[in-house]
């Protein structure tokens, strides 16, 4: 497998890094959360220092999705501050980028990132969201189209009628989703869940309990297609950001309320190169 199954790490253990990636990135230390071998993709957390700026024009060879957590971010003359989010495709040219008071953000690249001087060719088809910001829009209540069908439960999904959510890409060329997920306070699902399609989640605020231990802010998780994983629960709530790889999320629910527990075992799944950043039991509070 190109990239491995990690679930879960707490991104707070693992170290920033300098120099990871170039060009559009000078300046930008990163921690990389996983990577792909074969394509040079990976899911990142970038932390701008405070007063990092960059000219252009220029553009990228990859996909440039992003979530800002903290600080402030402009690209292009667009303003992303916390909980803003952006998927600028490859091509996208880039006349200015800068940080007044520095910023963190979860970067997601389709390959290893290359810069090129000059005007991209701009050509997205349809691809390119230049910015949602989750703290002013409209809450969505539906997750059919996220592959939750509560309509037609028996009461196996009442959990899943709890939560609301903000679509931020439903890409038009690979049907691949990016969403921001939020739920109430002592919430749980007793279900076993099969997508079969790359799930991708970071834990923005909140708790979630499944069975693979406790996750806190700051965790992390790459799920290969055909995973069965759950059920889950929060005793907080929380808001989650998830993305797909290989379409749009479709899942296949089984009954699975006797396997879950609020108490479970630390049991994290990780490849070798990661073991040694196996989450404790207890996390940091900070999320970065």
């Amino acid at each position: 497998m190109a990239r491995p199954h990690i679930e879960f790490i707490q991104s707070q253990a693992l170290p920033w890094r300098e120099g990871v990636f170039e060009g559009r990135f000078d300046g930008v230390s990163v921690k990389v959360l996983s990577r792909d071998e074969k394509t040079g993709a990976t899911s990142n957390l970038a932390r701008y220092p405070a007063g990092w700026s960059r000219g252009g024009p220029e553009h990228l060879n990859a996909d440039e999705e992003l979530l800002v957590l903290e600080g402030d971010l402009e690209i292009n003359g667009v303003s992303y501050s916390e909980l803003c989010y952006a998927h600028l495709p490859a091509g996208h040219t880039r006349q200015s980028a800068s940080s007044r008071s520095g910023a963190v953000a979860l970067t997601f690249l389709s390959r290893s990132p290359e810069t090129l001087d000059g005007k991209g060719p701009d050509d997205d088809h349809g691809r390119l969201v230049r910015k949602v910001d989750a703290l002013s829009a409209k809450l969505d209540t539906s997750l059919r189209e996220l592959g939750v069908d509560v309509d037609e439960s028996d009461g196996m999904l009442d959990g899943f009628r709890k939560f609301s959510r903000i679509i931020c890409r439903e890409d038009p060329r690979t049907g691949d989703q990016s969403w921001i997920l939020s739920a109430p306070p002592l919430w749980r699902n007793d279900v076993i869940e099969i997508h079969p399609v790359v799930e991708e989640m970071y834990l923005i605020t909140g708790d979630l309990a499944g069975d693979t231990g406790l996750m806190k802010p700051g965790a992390y998780f790459w799920r290969p297609p055909g995973m069965p994983h759950g059920p889950f629960g929060s005793k907080t709530g929380n808001l989650l950001f998830f993305r797909t790889e290989g379409g749009p999320l479709e899942t296949d629910f089984q009954p699975g309320a006797h396997l879950f527990s609020w108490e479970a075992k630390l049991n994290p799944v990780l490849p070798p190169e990661l073991a040694e950043y196996a989450p404790k039991v207890e996390a940091e509070a900070a999320y970065y």
